[in-house]
């Protein structure tokens, strides 16, 4: 091992913008041997060296020599980079020690640099990045308060809060989501201080736009308008002031995919074939049109290649403008359906007068020339069922690839911003997964209507799903048995301390943090439990927020380094801090490294002298650090 060997790059964090041109440094000390013919080679990943640049000598001293090129990178991707130098004769590397992270001189396989090649130089709100933590609130569900509450629309079914959703069909024959239980901006102004003890960040709100039948709003019959139960924009205003001025920005939900088929715009265009809103949408000769996922014919889509409707979204006073004013981001419904035109419009005429953050729902992962361009960060579904599977079937390899694989193909900005969460709006209920019935392995382990499975059944040679049945279900099995919900807390605690300390930012969904539980929709949109809160749940998040935020210097970028997952506890570090986590229900031994031994410890959860009992957890900073 050779110390004094020296290598920068002149990019910044290990990132560099395509085609832009930058130089690579090398000094080698005297006593390595005579060196020459010394190349920089950088291959993309999963191809051959894609780059080779011979090294000149620049400088040199009585010590050592000093060598440099300049590069540029042509494609976008994950670049891995190493030197080829011939020393006294001989052939040999000087590549990265894992260890030490210093290089070395040898002759054999070992880890290159690395080095991440990205669209632009991507600098999002610094807000987005620093120990943030975000709420997720469904605006119907959460709580009501004002006039808001008191305006009826007709054909709403309001409901009594804390009812159960209705989960059947109505008297036409379908299922709907008309249960309207009135929650509101000024209600969520009035929990503020709720969401700050929580460490909360940022509040991401479901859709607000007038949608006269649906309470989610994901079909929205008017965009210009807020939805009178919801309240107005004056009621937006004094929630993102007071927000602002409690250390939270509001993230905005909004679907620009598709509309409600209620629309003035889509009205006018379906009974009109003469109207300017035509080519708006997919319409037929005939009358029959394009609709979401082929199943929600409440819901057309737009043609997103149509300049007017992109006009109407994101040009001078459109919906995006009208909005940006009161928020701080927005949070962009099936991104992935979305076409890059339509998403760089949005973030464009966003951030015109101050930057706003721009997450994309995304399932999959993003292909890196949408990330600065399209949207800054994902929803990120990735980790959540990695996650769940290290906790349900103790799969190690697929928690620490997919961890890997993420941190490795996005730009360092977008891994600190992207959200990171156990149960959304659109999946199973955190404490429901872990409860364990119906959970899947060969999938996402929430998809549990996805076939095969014991609701789907070939019926005349067809395959039918049986939505009634499998509503039922969820209806009958949603009470969890007080057994199964003490286990399902213990894992649900356990998770989030992992949730809390790996890149990304943490996002909470409303009342998952006082023990609300629940299948798919509409189970896991029910009102929050005022009144029924599991206090020992929430004390827990409340302390591992502080200490979160406590820490954020520590979180603000992509390193993490997996030890192992030996008796299924779990051993990882993020700079200074190492957080080890048991995800058995047994004592197991509680192996701190020796560079820890003196360390401070953060939190402690089931923890003794040297073991750590069942689902228990440590995080620890070392001495005078942070």
């Amino acid at each position: 091992m050779i110390n004094d060997i020296f290598v920068s790059v002149s990019t910044n964090r290990d990132e560099v913008e395509v085609g832009k041109e930058f130089e690579v440094r090398l000094i080698i000390p005297k006593t390595v041997g005579n060196c020459s013919e010394i190349s920089v080679l950088f291959n993309r990943y999963g191809e051959e060296p894609t780059v080779v640049r011979k090294m000149q000598k620049s400088s040199e001293s009585t010590d050592s020599c000093e060598f440099s090129a300049k590069v540029s990178l042509p494609l976008l991707g994950n670049y891995y980079y190493f030197f080829k130098v011939i020393v006294d004769g001989a052939q040999k590397a000087i590549k990265i020690s894992r260890e030490t992270g210093k290089p070395f001189i040898t002759m054999g396989e070992s880890p290159y640099w690395n080095l991440f090649v990205i669209q632009k130089e991507l600098q999002l709100p610094e807000w987005t990045k620093s120990g943030a933590i975000y709420y997720q609130i469904f605006v119907d569900r959460f709580f009501g308060e004002g006039k808001a509450k008191c305006i009826k629309i007709e054909g709403r079914n309001y409901r009594n809060w804390g009812d159960m959703p209705d989960y059947k069909r109505n008297e036409e024959g379908y299922f709907h989501n008309n249960d309207f239980f009135l929650g509101n901006l000024e209600g969520i102004r009035k929990r503020l201080k709720y969401f700050k003890k929580l460490g909360a960040t940022a509040l991401y709100l479901s859709p607000i736009n007038y949608s006269r039948l649906r309470y989610d709003r994901y079909a929205v019959t008017d965009y210009r308008t807020i939805d009178p139960n919801v309240g107005d924009f004056e009621d937006l205003r004094k929630l993102h002031d007071d927000a602002n001025k409690n250390g939270m920005k509001i993230v905005l939900d909004i679907a620009f995919n598709h509309c409600g088929s209620d629309n003035p715009i889509f009205q006018e265009a379906i009974s009109n074939p003469n109207s300017k809103y035509r080519k708006w949408f997919y319409i037929n000769d005939d009358g029959t049109y394009r609709y979401w996922y082929d199943e929600f014919k409440d819901m057309p889509i737009f043609n997103q290649k149509c300049k007017e409707y992109q006009e109407y979204i994101f040009g001078k006073n459109g919906v995006v403008e009208l909005f940006a004013d009161y928020v701080d981001g927005f949070r962009l419904d099936v991104s992935e359906e979305l076409i890059p035109e339509v998403l760089e419009g949005i973030r464009n005429k966003a951030n015109e007068k101050r930057k706003h953050i721009i997450i994309g729902e995304c399932w999959h992962k993003v292909p890196l020339e949408r990330l600065g361009t399209c949207i800054d960060a994902p929803t990120n579904y990735l980790f959540t069922d990695a996650l769940y599977k290290l906790m349900a079937f103790g799969d190690f390899e697929y928690f620490k690839w997919q961890i890997e694989d993420v941190i490795s193909n996005y730009p360092e900005e977008t891994v600190c911003s992207m959200l990171n969460s156990l149960d959304t709006h659109d999946t199973v209920r955190a404490l429901t997964i872990l409860g364990g019935k119906w959970m899947r392995h060969d999938i996402e382990i929430w998809k549990i209507d996805e076939p095969p499975s014991p609701w789907h059944k070939y019926i005349n040679g067809r395959m039918i799903f049986l939505t009634d049945v499998f509503r039922e279900d969820e209806f009958q099995y949603d009470k969890l048995p007080a057994k199964v919900y003490r286990e399902a807390k213990k894992q649900l605690k356990a998770l989030s301390v992992v949730l809390y300390f790996l890149p990304g930012a943490p996002c909470i969904f409303y009342g998952s943090e006082v023990g609300l539980h629940g299948y798919k929709d509409p189970f896991n949109r029910k009102c929050f439990p005022w009144g029924h809160l599991d206090k020992d749940l929430l004390k827990f998040f409340r302390k591992l927020g502080k200490v979160r935020r406590k820490n954020e210097e520590q979180l603000c970028n992509k390193k993490i380094r997996i030890y192992d997952f030996d008796n299924r506890v779990l051993r990882f570090e993020r700079n200074n801090l190492f957080i080890i986590v048991n995800f058995s229900n047994l004592t197991q031994e509680m192996r701190v490294p020796e560079e820890y031994l003196d360390a401070e410890h953060l939190f402690e959860m089931g923890v003794a002298e040297n073991s750590i009992k069942p689902y228990g957890a440590i995080v620890m900073r070392k001495r005078g650090e942070g």
